[in-house]
């Protein structure tokens, strides 16, 4: 059996503060602890997948409407947003750090995932939505909007920055989390949500959590 602190010293690992919300669960506070860092490991793992997919995908239709793929310097038609312009300019320093030579797929892969949840928005309805709405055709059209995948797109980011940080996530619905990255990826292609749906499945996160 694997070693499990008392309270007190997991406390003076990572402060009182920290334990409140998992204190006020009815669950052994050690071992909700554990399971939410457990949890949110695989939960990183997950939304890796959906963030790769959604980046490739939308450079895949971005990318053939200029000779060197490098649409994200064509801030005419896009107009960026100024934060949008710096994240940009940040993964392009990225890329060709060292001196290499600037690609666009290099480029592509050092954008944020909430630039690719900004690139969805409102704002971009009639630049950046109209060249990418192919790129989500694993589901019937009458069920796919700008709509519905940046609302998807929202959670899963805010979802990622949780998890990131270290924060809480035991007390939210896994469902509902689990529902979101197959459901993105199956917009994108219906075989990447089955693959990922069976990789939850086998993990059976759920139900390892601490019994009451």
């Amino acid at each position: 059996m694997s070693y499990m602190p008392e309270e007190q010293l997991l406390e003076q690992w990572v402060s009182p503060e920290r334990l409140t919300r998992y204190r006020a669960a009815r669950e052994d506070t050690v071992e909700l602890y554990i399971w939410n860092a457990k949890v949110s490991a695989h939960l990183l793992e997950l939304i890796a997948h959906g963030e790769v997919l959604l980046r490739n995908a939308i450079h895949a239709k971005l990318a053939p409407h200029h000779a060197d793929g490098k649409w994200y310097r064509d801030t005419a038609h896009y107009r960026f947003a100024s934060q949008a312009e710096r994240e940009i300019q940040t993964a392009v320093v990225r890329a060709t750090r060292g001196g290499k030579p600037e690609t666009a797929g290099k480029v592509v892969a050092e954008l944020t995932f909430g630039f690719w949840r900004y690139a969805l928005s409102a704002r971009y309805k009639t630049t950046v939505w109209p060249r990418v709405k192919t790129a989500f055709l694993g589901v019937p059209a009458h069920l796919r909007t700008r709509e519905d995948i940046e609302r998807i797109v929202v959670r899963l980011h805010d979802l990622r920055n949780r998890v990131a940080h270290h924060e809480p996530v035991f007390h939210q619905s896994m469902h509902q989390h689990f529902a979101d990255i197959v459901s993105l990826a199956t917009y994108i292609d219906d075989r990447a949500g089955r693959m990922i749906a069976d990789q939850i499945a086998s993990l059976n996160l759920v139900a390892k959590r601490p019994a009451i």
